[in-house]
């Protein structure tokens, strides 16, 4: 395989976004920036103030102490250019001062094909990116009634939380080449509720997060790379409309490498459905759901998102599912 191949195909790795080819891009850490779970996409990704669910963390870490049952979610995309990205987590309260979260991405690209300096066809490429996350939110107002001070406010009126993860990225033909980077990033979120309808929210996202390799192996003159994630912050409302069926959801969100976004959406909740619209930096986005109690005390949620295309990429189909005990 020639240098030029590798060089190419490590670059296209690292600028390429699983579901959208815009919003910084061109920086490490794209498959971290498209939003996680049907939920969220179908209301154009404005959940930073309205993350108490099981993908809440990747959102808000601050929502954690905001739940009130255990979360096993589980997301999976259907994507065109053999594209993938799928979640695994599972989320939980301390109650009545704390939650914790852990969850898996995954993403990348299949069937990509390598060839050699003269155009054979030598095999399949696997690649890969990966996301563990650590979660854990804590009521500061809880902790000091714990002690016997602030008794008169709610305990969720402050919330805070922190996101610790572990990035990977590996592209290899199997045989002679081998790429791998690997990082660890932070995710920093504050939640206020002064009324029960309304909530403001907050988050910093991927603190020090960057994938550094070393190319030493692959090339004559290879290089230490560090690949740093733009640092990006949000600020969003969520409100409970007087109309109990009928909530939105608005967030801002800008990072250093000169992106600003605008995120808006609507959930309509009736006895047997839940619909969602949204307008995720412009585009139309459209979902919807079910929540029903399938054993006892067990509530499962199913979820769907249409996610169009952007620069003729292809659509994608976005299924999430939920088990609530």
């Amino acid at each position: 395989m020639t240098r030029q191949f590798w060089i190419i195909l490590l670059a296209m790795a690292i600028a390429i976004p699983p579901l959208r080819a815009e919003d910084s891009g061109g920086f490490a850490g794209s498959f971290l920036r498209v939003g996680l779970g049907a939920r969220a996409l179908g209301m154009g990704n404005a959940q930073v103030a309205t993350a108490d669910h099981g993908y809440g963390s990747f959102y808000n870490p601050a929502a954690l102490p905001n739940l009130t049952e255990r979360h096993l979610a589980f997301s999976y995309s259907d994507m065109s250019l053999d594209r993938r990205h799928n979640f695994i987590g599972f989320a939980m309260p301390l109650q009545p001062l704390a939650g914790v979260s852990a969850g898996w991405i995954n993403s990348g690209v299949g069937d990509l094909r390598a060839y050699n300096s003269v155009g054979q066809d030598v095999g399949e490429i696997s690649h890969g990116l990966n996301a563990l996350y650590f979660s854990f939110g804590v009521s500061p107002i809880a902790l000091a009634q714990a002690d016997k001070a602030l008794k008169g406010l709610p305990t969720d009126l402050i919330t805070i939380g922190l996101s610790v993860k572990f990035v990977w990225e590996d592209i290899s033909d199997n045989e002679d080449y081998e790429y791998d980077g690997s990082g660890v990033g932070a995710d920093l979120g504050v939640l206020i509720r002064p009324h029960r309808r309304l909530t403001f929210g907050y988050q910093l996202k991927d603190v020090n997060a960057r994938l550094e390799s070393n190319t030493n192996d692959l090339f004559d003159r290879g290089s230490q790379l560090d690949n740093a994630f733009p640092l990006t912050q949000k600020v969003g409302a969520f409100f409970h409309t007087p109309l109990d069926w009928l909530s939105a959801a608005y967030d801002f969100e800008w990072n250093d490498a000169g992106r600003e976004e605008h995120h808006m959406g609507v959930e309509m909740v009736s006895p047997w459905a839940i619909g969602r619209l949204g307008l995720d930096d412009g585009r139309v986005t459209v979902g919807g759901g079910i929540d029903f109690r399938a054993y006892r005390r067990l509530n499962m949620v199913l979820d769907y998102a249409f996610v169009d295309d952007v620069v003729d990429e292809g659509i994608s189909h976005v299924f999430s599912w939920q088990m609530r005990f």
